[in-house]
């Protein structure tokens, strides 16, 4: 019988986590593991197909509204790991881990793992402290938290108040394969194309983006933006498109599945991002890809980046200075493809599926 494995996901929007856990449990499948999912709640479901096209039971809970959805999610777990008697259990929710893993290790899970991709948000004041306290009480039974990132450990520890030992960092990743095998057309476009490929969400930073872009159109440097992805900031940023007069410039092209073909037609992808920016999934694609990068010298960034030896850096929330770093980037393409150049080896060493799925692995006694 082949050890189990279950995946605790939010939902299965295609984004970032759902994606990580995608890929995951398409490789462990490969090595023979039994993989099974939960879901929190059952919308969004984008990612549904891919899921069920790799046989994978999905599983979801009704958890209700309320201070009982908490013991309710603790029972809940229980009563699924005791039927399905999973080896491990990841969860990529974190502060809803704590209640998944009093079940899960009650129910006799050997080890309980949870995913960490974003900043402690300490600057929500009373929520982060009732974040805090989920995360405390969910100590004595989770085995580690896995950081995306050496930035977000040193966060993690820092924040929540944790030892070293009780967190790691394991990059995230995506599919090197299909990204490394972009071919990108040589010749710039006229005038040139940028892309970023991120969700339409407050934790982005598109709007610096899109003010950079009218600053280099009033300097007469004309360029094209496409923006991938969508989320509840849509209406506010066309709104800022249209008031900038930008709506021939800036495309919102929204959700795509086809984003190594958009990164083939992009002279520059720029990640405008904020300090609370964990890693960047997208981010490590374009550098797959091969496609000149300008982001925000955040620390996931900045990491991810090789302190700007991947990539140029610029100040964070500054239009002007993005604007300048673009206008930079167009005017010395060779500096450029040789950035490129370091940031692609640089993917193809770090974030692949296959190295990420075996930290995974042994973290949670799989390997």
């Amino acid at each position: 019988m082949s050890s189990k494995l279950l995946i605790v996901l939010t939902s299965l929007v295609a984004e970032g986590c759902p994606q990580l856990a995608l890929q995951l449990a398409l490789h462990w499948q490969q090595q023979g593991l039994a993989v099974e999912l939960l879901c929190l709640r059952d919308q969004p479901n984008d990612l549904r197909p891919e899921f069920e096209a790799l046989g994978i039971p999905i599983h979801t809970f009704a958890l209700g509204h309320g201070l009982a959805r908490y013991p309710r999610l603790a029972w809940l777990s229980y009563r699924l790991c005791r039927r399905l008697r999973p080896q491990a259990v990841l969860s990529f929710p974190l502060g809803w881990h704590a209640f998944i893993a009093i079940g899960s290790r009650l129910a006799g899970v050997r080890r309980m793992c949870a995913h960490v991709g974003n900043l402690p948000p300490v600057w929500t004041g009373q929520s982060f402290q009732k974040f805090k306290l989920e995360v405390q009480l969910g100590r004595p039974f989770t085995h580690r938290l896995l950081c995306c990132s050496d930035y977000i450990r040193a966060a993690t520890v820092r924040d929540f108040g944790l030892s070293r030992r009780e967190a790691s960092t394991i990059y995230n990743a995506c599919d090197l394969e299909r990204f490394a095998a972009v071919q990108r057309d040589p010749a710039a476009h006229q005038p040139p194309r940028l892309g970023m490929v991120a969700r339409l969400e407050q934790h982005k930073d598109q709007p610096t983006l899109i003010r950079a872009v009218a600053l280099l159109r009033d300097q007469d440097v004309e360029t094209d933006l496409w923006l991938i992805g969508e989320g509840s900031q849509r209406p506010q940023l066309e709104a800022l498109i249209q008031s900038l007069q930008l709506t021939r410039q800036v495309q919102l092209l929204g959700s795509r599945r086809d984003i190594p073909a958009l990164l083939a037609k992009m002279d520059l992808f720029v990640f405008s991002a904020r300090p609370d920016e964990g890693f960047g999934i997208a981010l490590a694609e374009a550098m797959a890809a091969g496609v000149p990068v300008v982001a925000t010298n955040v620390g996931a960034c900045r990491e991810v980046l090789d302190g700007g030896r991947c990539g140029l850096l610029v100040e964070p929330n500054s239009p002007e200075a993005l604007a300048e770093a673009i206008r930079q980037v167009l005017a010395a393409p060779e500096a450029a493809r040789q950035r490129a150049a370091a940031a692609r080896q640089r993917a193809l060493r770090l974030f692949s599926v296959a190295a990420m799925a075996q930290a995974y692995g042994e973290e949670l006694g799989m390997t």
